[in-house]
């Protein structure tokens, strides 16, 4: 499942195919990423917000030929 991270101090955006990768990259370690994928997985939440960001989960739509 995609992700969009807002950086809310920088105001950019970044698009992510997995939870893992986007928590490495801005070096949550592993008890952080496995309280947010709770939040995701558990909670079924589709955001999560903090001082520093905001991630939410998203539906990819894929586009196909007819």
């Amino acid at each position: 499942m995609p992700f969009i991270l807002k950086n809310k101090e920088t105001e950019q955006y970044r698009l992510f195919g997995s939870l893992p990768i986007l928590c490495r990259s801005i070096g949550f370690d592993e008890k952080q990423e496995k309280a947010l994928s709770y939040v995701f997985s558990q909670k079924k939440e589709s955001q999560f917000e903090n001082n520093e960001f905001l991630i939410v989960k998203v539906v990819l739509e894929r586009g196909g030929s007819n």
